[in-house]
């Protein structure tokens, strides 16, 4: 009895140590989160969720994987993706050697990235930078079941091709070393991801069965047939196939099974922990077709049922019992696992319905009966096989039309940096005005042509040369003003404020953090160099704010709490470009009056070089990074200037076309690329789209509406895409295009500059006046 006590105390003390090793509360890093594979998160869920953002890869039939602020996903196509989880933008991408349909969930241990694909190929990669550390090619008979991965051990089973025959579990270390395999005559492992339980790993297969195998050395320990009435009394004698993982929870395991599209159980068996045998306990409950892991939480047990082109539920069953204590019906079956949030004082469960055009969904648990939170009906109305994964508040699945999404309840209808996000996409999910109606027009405020707004929390902060003003979105408002020092060298300069985490930030003489609730001074920094900024901005990630001393040369990152610096780059020549910040890579250009520049591409952790490219024209401007992809204009000074497509790995030419002289930002949306051109007397005023994959040219406007500026960074939203015209030193109009043929949608005779869109509707700046499109049925402005 001491003994087993003993041994019940140290599987507790291995799962707390399995939980530290598996990332932080906040991560996903394998399949339903851990090693026994739980289901469970101590996060919330969103509860009015909207898309934070999307990515379109290619179809997706796994759900993701979330480690270290990255969100991994394999893609059909065999490609693995590490994707920015607060932007989806790419950092890396493997083209692995994939068929046509993965259905393995990668695993993430923190600093490796484990995939295995349909070709029967297993690799590991760099979870950093995407580098492949090796690579095996160990089976014909495919990989269809997610990676268990703990201990520096990661375990898979080959899949069900080819019928019955020899099948193999594996197990290999980090290193790619075969540590033991165990080869059964099988139908195989379809989704038959495993359990760690102690010193042993539980799993099922194809043909009904569950084995419990020493996760040491391969050597198995008990095989349990679910007919099989000589070893449990709640057996079945049409159990049919298990193809979902084992989860396990104090003393039992727990899985699904399916014989027919209308037939199919949900089974507790209990297993002891200390010899690795099943035991005579637990229940089988007939629930109907599942393919779906079970979540044990607080008495209850989650599972989703149904079959392919069949209804389906959500089902909670009795922990005690197996009886159905409610079920939660939908138009779809539930194959995917539910992921359940243990946040609230009421368990929350998300799961997703197998159809076209299917949807993702989050019930709670209210007790005798569940209660819709909500449901969630993506854009593409493409087929949903997989699950969810939980982070951070933020829900993330993809469809088989390829898109991958982030759904949370900061939906991102806020504009908070320069060109709306580190990465200077420019290209937000936010509704659009679809007429020009105004909001409300504030008086001459000096607001300064030439930068944008951000807009966050309520609010819209205004550079106004020397003064920062703070606006109430809804009303125009003043809510608080701040004078500043600006760069005495020149008139004026074009930063737009940054905000982030209840802060604002921007340059002049000092960087300057400000309260941006109500304008109180937080910290400063004066670059040494005694130099200030001009027209670049701050940018924010990762606590971490890089800035700019334009003559001075140098971009200094700075500690985002207290303005500390942490390092500084060097540069040849001004030092002009608001910093495009991409994963861990910092984008930055310099140049010199007539001499052309550089584009440096730095690292964001220590500032050391990656790479320098010398060009023709000068880089004044900043670029945009989307999918490894940096977009990037020059500026010249006697004729056309360029807009670039370069790898962001190392700064290669992918492509090159010559437009109208231009610093404006590139806008990336849809695979197309939007910018401006032009300088008002000196050359035609142009407003360009080109495709971002070979910069083939798709439409341009007419040099007679003289639609776009040299200064103007355009934005993207709802199909829309808007931008400025010149009136010399200001501008003169604010326009908004179709994104697809660029005609006009409508225009408005004031504004123009560099327009910011937000809660679906857009800011820009022109004769010193903030003015806001859209219909917020309120009356602002008119104040001094």
């Amino acid at each position: 009895m001491i003994y087993t006590y003993i041994r019940h105390f140290l599987w507790i003390f291995v799962a707390l140590l399995l939980f530290i090793a598996s990332g932080c509360a906040s991560d996903w890093p394998q399949f339903q989160r851990d090693a026994t594979n739980s289901g469970l998160t101590k996060d919330d869920l969103p509860t009015d969720p909207g898309i934070t953002w999307s990515a379109d890869l290619h179809r997706i039939d796994v759900p993701p994987v979330v480690s270290s602020g990255t969100v991994y996903v394999l893609a059909d196509n065999g490609i693995l993706w590490a994707l920015d989880k607060n932007t989806g933008d790419a950092i890396w991408k493997y083209q692995m050697d994939g068929w046509v349909f993965q259905t393995s969930t990668p695993a993430c241990d923190g600093d490796r990235i484990y995939a295995a694909i349909d070709s029967g190929n297993l690799a590991a990669f760099d979870a950093k930078t995407g580098r492949m550390i090796w690579t095996h090619h160990l089976t014909e008979n495919r990989f269809e079941c997610p990676i268990t991965c703990a201990d520096g051990k990661i375990f898979l089973g080959e899949g069900s091709a080819y019928g019955k025959g020899p099948k193999r579990y594996l197990c290999f270390d980090q290193n790619g070393n075969e540590s033991w395999n165990l080869t059964r005559e099988t139908h195989g492992y379809m989704w038959c991801g495993a359990s760690l339980v102690g010193d042993f790993l539980v799993y099922g297969d194809s043909d009904g069965t569950l084995l419990s195998v020493d996760r040491k050395n391969g050597t198995q320990i008990d095989l349990l047939e679910l007919a099989d009435e000589s070893k449990i009394g709640f057996a079945r004698p049409d159990p049919g196939r298990v193809r979902d993982s084992v989860s396990y929870k104090d003393g039992y395991v727990y899985t699904a099974s399916e014989f027919s599209a209308d037939t199919g159980y949900a089974w507790k068996v209990g297993f002891d922990e200390a010899t690795g045998r099943f035991l005579d306990a637990g229940w089988s409950s007939p629930v109907g077709f599942s393919t779906s892991t079970p979540v044990v939480y607080n008495g209850r047990a989650y599972l989703g049922v149904g079959e392919h082109g069949h209804p389906g539920a959500l089902v909670c069953l009795d922990d005690a019992t197996g009886d159905t204590i409610w079920s939660y019906p939908v138009d779809a079956g539930v194959k995917s696992s539910p992921v359940v949030s243990i946040s609230g004082d009421l368990p929350r469960i998300s799961f997703t319905t197998a159809k076209v055009n299917g949807s993702a969904y989050c019930i709670e648990d209210a007790g005798s009966e569940p209660r819709t939170v909500w449901k969630f009906n993506p854009p593409d109305n493409g087929y949903i096989l997989a699950g969810v994964a939980a982070s951070d508040g933020c829900i993330f699945f993809g469809t088989e039309k390829g898109h991958l999404y982030c759904l949370s309840d900061k939906t991102d209808d806020d504009w908070p940096q320069f060109h709306l996000n580190p990465s200077h996409t420019g290209s937000t999910i936010s509704e659009a005005p679809r007429t020009n109606q105004t909001a409300w027009i504030t008086d001459d405020i000096n607001a300064l042509a030439g930068s944008s707004v951000t807009v966050a929390d309520g609010k819209v902060f205004v550079n106004c040369v020397d003064v920062l003003v703070c606006l109430d979105e809804f009303t125009g408002e003043m809510l608080w003003n701040v004078s500043f020092e600006q760069n005495s060298d020149v008139c004026c300069s074009w930063f737009t404020p940054v905000y982030h985490a209840g802060k604002v930030f921007f340059t002049g003489m000092k960087t300057i953090c400000l309260d941006a609730e109500d304008g109180r001074e937080i910290w400063s920094f004066a670059p040494p160099s005694g130099k200030g900024a001009v027209n670049g901005s701050p940018a924010i990630v990762d606590g971490k704010v890089v800035v700019s001393d334009w003559d001075g040369s140098h971009y200094y990152c700075l500690d985002e709490a207290t303005g500390e610096e942490l390092w500084n780059f060097t540069v040849d020549g001004s030092a002009q470009s608001t910093p495009a910040i991409h994963g861990d890579k910092v984008v930055f250009g310099s140049w010199e009056w007539g001499l052309g520049g550089m584009i440096y591409c730095v690292d964001l952790d220590d500032g050391t070089e990656v790479w320098n490219l010398t060009t023709e024209n000068s880089p004044c401007g900043s670029a945009a990074i989307e999918d490894g992809v940096i977009y990037m204009t020059t500026y010249n000074f006697d004729g056309d200037g360029d807009l670039m497509a370069l790898d962001l790995d190392d700064g290669s030419t992918i492509w090159r076309e010559t437009i109208n002289p231009t610093d404006s930002t590139p806008t990336l949306a849809d695979g197309k690329v939007y910018v401006c051109g032009g300088v008002e007397g000196f050359s035609r005023s142009l407003t360009y789209c080109f495709d971002a994959d070979d910069g083939d040219l798709i439409w341009v406007t007419d040099p007679g509406d003289k639609i776009g500026d040299w200064r103007c960074s355009m934005a993207y939203a709802d199909g829309l895409v808007f931008m400025g015209k010149a009136a010399f030193t200001d501008f003169g109009g604010t326009y908004a295009l179709d994104a697809v043929c660029g005609e006009q949608v409508w225009s408005y005779p004031g504004g123009g500059s560099s327009p910011a869109v937000a809660d679906g509707m857009v800011f820009t700046l022109g004769g010193g006046k903030v003015y806001a499109f859209g219909d917020v049925n309120v009356t602002g402005g008119g104040f001094v």
